[in-house]
């Protein structure tokens, strides 16, 4: 079973620099997904990061086993290549694996210029819930 996230937190599983898009980062979260423009605080540096957009991963679409959120509202989708079968079959049962633990891919994007680029993996970062009474 998951083990599961404080509510209000997410934690960094990996995290990728992709030239041209921002970062590609897993986030485990027991959420109803993940808002466009969310910010994600590191409470220990308070340096934060805003999600750009959920990424989805193009074999669960194409399995339509990719879990979807309401509040995710912008979203692009990764592809992956196999040589066969058995190895898109893995992949599939890999990344589904992840689902039922509350993994999912997100782009996000440092706050501030000045500061670090990457999360640190591992990390716990409060999410900030912006409610219409704060708008």
């Amino acid at each position: 079973m998951n083990k599961l996230m404080k509510s209000g937190f997410v934690k960094i599983i990996e995290c990728f620099n992709i030239t041209g898009m921002g970062l590609l980062t897993e986030l485990k979260h027991n959420e109803n997904g993940i808002s466009p423009n969310t910010e994600l605080t590191d409470v220990s540096t308070n340096e934060t990061w805003v999600v750009k957009k959920r990424v989805y991963h193009g074999i669960l679409i194409l399995d339509k086993s990719e879990k979807y959120f309401e509040c995710e509202t912008k979203s692009m989708h990764v592809d992956a290549v196999f040589k066969t079968q058995s190895e898109r079959k893995i992949a599939v049962d890999k990344e589904l694996d992840k689902r039922k633990n509350g993994i999912y891919l997100y782009l996000i994007k440092p706050e501030k210029k000045k500061q670090k680029l990457k999360p640190e993996i591992g990390t716990e970062l409060k999410i900030k819930i912006t409610t219409q009474q704060d708008a």
